[in-house]
């Protein structure tokens, strides 16, 4: 059983990529299931990143788990919003992407109500962490240890060194290895903390960075690798998923 905690599907950066390049090359890696997200390019054509899901879930059924991903513009307007929670799509987790979307970090009100919404959903939140400092792990350890009810999920783990300490301090948080160097995976598996791991890949962000690699074997390429550090774990680590009843 792998599960695949971190996918997108529609326009990214290098262009457009359906539903069904998206399940065809995950089924084609072997993959067991899928937590699949918009981006930060399209995340706002909700009616599209319905369509997109609809069409994902026609093809896997309970295997795919849809995350919302909220913008602090969907939340000011009337209708994105209402639109994507009775669209009949069973969210199981929303995503916030601070570096997309820098206003989470300084509009606490806006924050504060896409933190509501995965309370009233009773869903996990995704954060991006990365190299810039507004989307450093370790600030968002106060968001989440004030939100004890929740559970989040720290995409890449970046800095590696700030995620530890949060996973550390807030027993409430995972982190996933979408994107994640092999070295970083191994820290956390040094010190303990395999158990708070969600495999991810980021797919198909391999036709960002490298052109050339086809999203399955990309994905195939990532499970080999994180099974050569996890080794006897890997198994419990591939099956993990917090989303949805998996």
């Amino acid at each position: 059983m792998i599960i695949d905690n971190h996918v997108h599907v529609g326009w990214f950066t290098d262009g457009y990529h359906t539903p069904k390049e998206i399940w065809d090359s995950e089924m084609a890696a072997g993959i067991d299931g899928m937590a699949v997200a918009s981006t930060s390019t399209c995340a706002e054509l909700y009616k599209d990143v319905c369509r997109e899901l609809r069409e994902l879930i026609r093809f896997g059924g309970e295997k795919v788990h849809p995350i919302l991903w909220l913008t602090p513009r969907m939340l000011k307007l009337s209708y994105p919003l209402p639109y994507m929670l009775h669209s009949k799509i069973k969210w199981q987790g929303i995503k916030l992407h601070f570096e997309a979307h820098p206003e989470w970090s300084r509009n606490h009100t806006l924050l504060n109500k896409a933190l509501e919404v995965a309370k009233r959903l009773d869903v996990p939140v995704l954060l991006h962490t990365g190299n810039y400092e507004v989307s450093h792990a370790g600030r968002f350890k106060d968001i989440i240890k004030d939100n004890s009810e929740l559970t989040f999920i720290l995409a890449h783990g970046r800095p590696i060194e700030e995620a530890i300490d949060v996973l550390q301090s807030c027993s409430n948080t995972y982190v996933d290895t979408a994107f994640m160097p092999m070295s970083d995976l191994r820290r956390l598996v040094d010190i303990g903390l395999t158990d708070r791991i969600l495999f991810g890949t980021d797919a198909p962000i391999n036709k960002v960075f490298f052109k050339d690699i086809d999203t399955a074997d990309y994905i195939r390429d990532s499970i080999k690798q994180t099974y050569e550090v996890l080794g006897d774990k890997a198994n419990c680590v591939f099956a993990r998923c917090i989303y949805g009843n998996s």
